[in-house]
């Protein structure tokens, strides 16, 4: 999901099509970046559609000809800190930076399982955020010495007719990808403070 600075929901958060063709997508990396890389690796995606600032880094985001953005936050050392992928929640993105998840399609039932725990969350930015349209949940989880985030949202609609129906559904079977991201553990802790995990928690690793 996009920051406040660049648009789209209060605290989120993505990938020219060169990018992606010129090579694969690697584990913990969007559009090919991965945190940490120096800011001179943007430069293959061309120019950005939006710049911004924010507590001394540079915020810069870019539009893909399928819709989804891609938003990159690069630190004061000229390192990039943060990403975030956003699908604009129209296609679904065969290519989907992270091995077998789908934007629109990969529910947060389908990441519990696959990851063996609910993650964890911030305190100081709770479990999720209302939208016009809905509620997007987030859940967190730790990868090497970065911290992988999976936005999933909730059509308040359909959940709504669903309920009406008689249908007893849970969220997190309804939950579906709508954005990722990936921070530096250091940029995470300093935006977001103390983790509140989930009893059966652990690290990740992508395979």
């Amino acid at each position: 999901m996009k920051k406040t600075v660049l648009g789209k929901f209060a605290l989120f958060i993505s990938v020219v099509v060169a990018a992606n063709r010129a090579e694969p997508c690697r584990p913990q990396a969007l559009a090919g970046l991965k945190v940490g890389d120096a800011s001179g690796t943007m430069t293959r995606l061309g120019p950005p559609a939006e710049t911004d600032s924010y507590k001394g880094m540079s915020l810069q985001r870019w539009k893909l000809p399928n819709g989804n953005e891609l938003s990159v936050t690069v630190g004061k050392e000229g390192k990039i800190v943060y990403l975030e992928s956003d699908w604009d929640g129209k296609s679904d993105d065969a290519k989907c930076d992270l091995p077998e998840l789908h934007f629109g399609v990969t529910t947060l039932a389908e990441l519990r399982k696959r990851f063996g725990s609910n993650g964890f969350g911030f305190k100081s930015r709770g479990p999720g955020v209302k939208t016009p349209d809905g509620l997007v949940l987030m859940n967190s989880f730790e990868v090497g010495t970065s911290v992988i985030t999976f936005y999933t949202k909730i059509n308040g609609d359909e959940f709504q007719r669903l309920k009406a129906s008689g249908a007893n559904p849970s969220p997190a079977n309804y939950a579906k990808l709508d954005a990722i991201s990936i921070a530096d553990d250091a940029y995470a802790n300093s935006e977001w403070g103390e983790r509140v995990f989930d009893p059966a928690y652990k690290k990740i690793e992508w395979k």
